[in-house]
């Protein structure tokens, strides 16, 4: 059976070949994002900012805080209340089913 994504002669990769070329692909990524931020200041620097408008060091992309995250911890938080609201009402029935009774 031939895969449409495969050629005949071609070896299916191994997890180890997968991984090099992810990691050369996040490297490379990561050297053109360097070489990007370093042009932008030099025009930045050759052209000048106008007032109030300097930029400021932003600290790398991975150490942003990324709105995705506040909002999954505001959830995490909400989902927390909410499982303890809801085994404070499960006892509470049981306690007035067990007293009642």
């Amino acid at each position: 059976m031939n895969d449409d994504w495969q050629d005949r002669n071609d070896q299916p990769k191994t997890r180890a070949d997968y991984r090099r070329e992810q990691e050369q692909a996040e490297k490379d990524f990561q050297e053109r994002d360097r070489k990007r931020v370093q042009v932008e200041k030099e025009y930045a620097r050759k052209h000048g900012q106008p007032k109030g408008n300097e930029p400021t060091d932003e600290p790398p992309i991975d150490q942003r805080v990324n709105s995705a995250d506040v909002k999954q911890k505001r959830l995490g938080h909400r989902l927390n209340w909410a499982i303890f609201w809801l085994s404070a009402m499960i006892i509470i029935v049981y306690l007035i089913l067990f007293l009642f009774h």
